[in-house]
């Protein structure tokens, strides 16, 4: 199995698990009891930096070498998948209000705008690569 594969695998189960197991697990009393407002707090700040601190890596590697550029893609994908695990926490533990919605759609919003830098970080590092991949095989 590669690590393409592996990825898409793990994105696809990030996203079913975010999107319709709240009302099955919340309904115990056990989970509710527990006051987890500052890790939940703590975890959104973090997926909303975590989008601002990708698009300025990725600005910031159009100077940078073919290196880099490999690394940054690890960052990514870590990242992401960091955001869509932080989210699914978030969704778990907030109870059903007006004000968790408004959480929910800038937490979307932040996840798309990853997915996004994701997908353009990889089609930069592709493109480069070919252009190094025909320079190289020229000479």
């Amino acid at each position: 199995m590669n690590t393409n594969s592996l990825k898409t695998i793990t994105v696809t189960f990030c996203i079913l698990l975010l999107s319709g197991c709240k009302d099955y697990i919340q309904q115990s009393s056990a989970l509710t009891a527990v006051n987890l407002q500052p890790v939940l707090t703590f975890s959104f700040i973090c997926i909303l930096f975590i989008p601002m601190l990708s698009l300025l890596l990725f600005g910031f590697s159009f100077f940078k070498h073919l290196k880099f550029k490999v690394n940054l893609q690890k960052f990514l994908h870590g990242a992401l998948v960091l955001m869509l695990t932080l989210a699914w926490l978030i969704e778990l533990n907030l109870t059903n209000s007006a004000q968790n919605r408004l959480d929910l759609v800038i937490t979307l919003a932040a996840l798309a705008i990853q997915m996004a830098v994701v997908l353009l970080a990889f089609i930069s590092l592709n493109k480069q690569q070919k252009l190094y991949n025909r320079a190289k095989n020229f000479l």
